[in-house]
């Protein structure tokens, strides 16, 4: 699958030998963070991604030719406490997350283009601290655009839904028990 991607980057696929990178996007309420497992600073598309080396990493991305919904889980080990602040104090849940593929030419400039190998949306972090190794990483977990493709909108007939909207009502409270029922309307 060639994903769109331009000459240069199918050239360097197609090459002996190349540096692959990735870049990450986090976007969040107050701020985009920009993070690659290149070893020094790469800027693309007019944003610098920080250098975070083998400190940053990823599940395995898996694609099939059905709609299914696949995650991801972003690792960040060994981080500053900022990163941890950063989780705490915004609103993280269907937040952006993208993964992209690059390649660095012989400058170690960006190759451009880089493929987008996967986009979703943020469900849940995970915070580990050890403070007697005085480690900490930072997990999220990122569910693909499909996740909520077959969510059926609008209002459901049942109590836990009621009860949300009208707490302490009871007029879905034996709904499910009908659900296996033979009602005959008429005569």
């Amino acid at each position: 699958m060639d994903r769109s991607a331009s000459a240069e980057v199918v050239t360097e696929l197609d090459a002996d030998s190349n540096y692959p990178i990735h870049l990450f996007e986090l976007v969040m309420d107050s701020s985009t963070i920009y993070l690659t497992d290149a070893p020094r600073q790469i800027t693309w598309n007019s944003n610098d991604y920080l250098a975070v080396g083998h400190f940053v990493g990823f599940s395995e991305i898996s694609e099939s030719a059905t709609m299914e919904v696949t995650t991801v889980d972003v690792s960040l080990t060994g981080v500053d406490t900022t990163y941890i602040a950063l989780l705490l104090a915004n609103d993280y849940v269907d937040r952006t997350v993208r993964i992209r593929k690059g390649f660095l030419d012989t400058a170690m400039a960006v190759i451009t283009d880089p493929i987008l190998l996967f986009e979703g949306r943020i469900d849940r972090p995970v915070i580990d601290e050890d403070p007697d190794a005085g480690t900490a990483e930072v997990r999220v977990r990122a569910t693909s655009l499909f996740a909520d493709f077959e969510r059926r909108t609008g209002r459901h007939t049942n109590d836990a839904e009621q009860q949300i909207h009208y707490p302490g009502d009871k007029g879905f409270e034996f709904v499910s028990e009908l659900r296996d029922k033979q009602i005959n309307w008429g005569r």
